[in-house]
């Protein structure tokens, strides 16, 4: 469902940046775009659990896990979030080490990010044009 964004969704998403802006979360975003960067296309990637890379993991996973369940729960703008958050190319890169931690974890980890990302891939919707007062 597209609804137009409110002023709750502009402090979630606020809220959201301010996360991403953590050091160890910005170190993250970071690692992902250096490394996509010089594979030159985005491959997916299987980071061992001993990598010094896998905490860079756990944090894309726990910033799109909580961006997913918001948007899933309809509690911020999906179309906002899709806008400033796509999470496709993201989803490509980290799905086969997500997919070992569902094997040993369990099926939940990471099935909002994973909710997100097949709806950005469909095409993320529009954020709905501000009227004029």
């Amino acid at each position: 469902m597209s609804r137009k964004p409110t002023w709750e969704d502009a402090d979630l998403l606020l809220r959201i940046e301010q996360i991403a802006a953590h050091p160890q979360t910005r170190a993250a975003l970071d690692w992902f775009e250096r490394t996509a960067g010089e594979a030159g296309e985005m491959t997916a990637h299987r980071i061992p659990r001993e990598a010094r890379e896998f905490e860079h993991v756990q944090r894309l996973l726990e910033l799109y896990e909580l961006i997913g369940t918001l948007a899933r729960q309809e509690l911020i703008s999906e179309p906002l979030v899709q806008h400033r958050w796509p999470s496709h190319a993201l989803w490509q890169f980290l799905a086969p080490t997500i997919d070992r931690e569902r094997k040993s974890v369990g099926p939940f980890v990471g099935e909002n990010f994973e909710w997100l990302a097949q709806r950005s891939r469909q095409g993320a919707p529009k954020p709905a044009a501000r009227q004029p007062r």
